[in-house]
């Protein structure tokens, strides 16, 4: 069977978790990888704590796979079919549009960039170039949001009436050269809200109407309470929130409809998605898959099959950055 072959660059917090994927992946080959650092691509990766873990330590064998420090030499490979961007977001713009310049289709962390002009560059790039690009909104493939969206979209329970979105953790403090916690670069916490920005335009579609509160300190976006209306319903609340005092990672979603509400919450059970009715809970069958996994299989398995891939377009992307920005703009800095 044939294999993406993946050049992956970057090899921060994601970029370990990609690569743990590429290596299990039974549909994609990796290839080669791009890092800044000499050391880590001689195989030192002592880890650094994430807020989704530690990804990587000790010493990795890279062996049979191309090493490069520039990007640029690394998506001029011709060994490279498809380049895997975990590099900050300011970067995911130049890098995109110089992969599917040469040739390469391209999986790009999310946000898809903090440009709306720049998003449809992307986008206009991917079409002109014949060549597909997904960005990583890993939520669309995780397996508590994807049963969620195909008993919410059933209609076995109804209208939706309500929904709720949190995402929080301790501030992104160890990001290099402290990326994430400058606005211009990462947006704040937008960097993590975005992710329920696009869970909640998948679910319902874009909202009529957007109120927000929250915490910009400095004018670092901390703190997002974004209310959406739409007609008719449901009535949409999402919480996105760093706390540079610490914390655990969490996140987690209420979904109430007519007849019944789907819980997910990561600090009550990780693996879980349970459904309230008739004054009981009871556990919801979930398939046993990893949404990192999954989203990577499937876009390798678009590229093997010539297939465009449908889970998640450049115009879905572009729409989470749209209307995250949009929240952005009313919040008012502080200090």
């Amino acid at each position: 069977m044939k294999k993406a072959r993946i050049g992956l660059i970057g090899l921060g917090a994601m970029g370990r978790v990609h690569f743990d994927c590429w290596r299990k992946s039974a549909v994609a080959e990796l290839a080669a990888v791009s890092a800044r650092s000499p050391k880590m691509l001689a195989g030192d990766w002592a880890g650094k704590e994430f807020n989704i873990g530690d990804q990587a330590a000790g010493h990795v064998d890279l062996a049979g796979i191309a090493t490069y420090l520039r990007a640029e030499d690394l998506i001029a490979d011709p060994n490279v079919d498809a380049v895997d961007i975990c590099m900050p977001t300011p970067l995911h713009g130049p890098l995109t549009l110089a992969a599917l310049r040469a040739g390469k289709h391209v999986f790009c962390e999310k946000p898809m960039s903090l440009s709306l002009d720049v998003c449809a560059e992307m986008e206009r790039t991917a079409r002109e170039c014949g060549r597909h690009l997904v960005v990583g909104h890993c939520l669309r493939y995780w397996p508590q949001y994807v049963k969620a969206h195909e008993l919410l979209t059933s209609g076995e329970f109804g209208r939706p009436q309500y929904a709720s979105f949190h995402r929080s953790s301790a501030a992104p403090m160890w990001s290099a050269d402290d990326w994430l916690m400058k606005s211009a670069e990462s947006g704040g916490v937008l960097d993590m809200h975005i992710h329920d920005v696009d869970v909640a335009l998948w679910w319902f579609g874009r909202p009529q109407s957007i109120a927000v509160s929250g915490l910009v300190p400095g004018g670092l976006p901390m703190v997002i309470d974004a209310a959406w209306r739409y007609a008719g319903g449901p009535s949409v609340h999402l919480h996105g929130a760093w706390d540079r005092n610490g914390g655990a990672f969490r996140h987690a979603f209420r979904l109430v409809m007519e007849k019944g509400t789907l819980v997910h919450d990561i600090a009550v059970d990780a693996k879980a998605l349970t459904l309230l009715r008739d004054g009981k809970a009871e556990p919801v069958p979930l398939a046993d898959a990893s949404g990192y996994q999954d989203e990577l299989d499937d876009f390798a398995a678009c590229i093997n099959a010539g297939r465009a891939p449908q889970r998640i377009t450049p115009a879905d992307s572009r729409l989470a950055v749209e209307v995250g920005l949009e929240e952005l703009a009313m919040l008012k800095p502080e200090g």
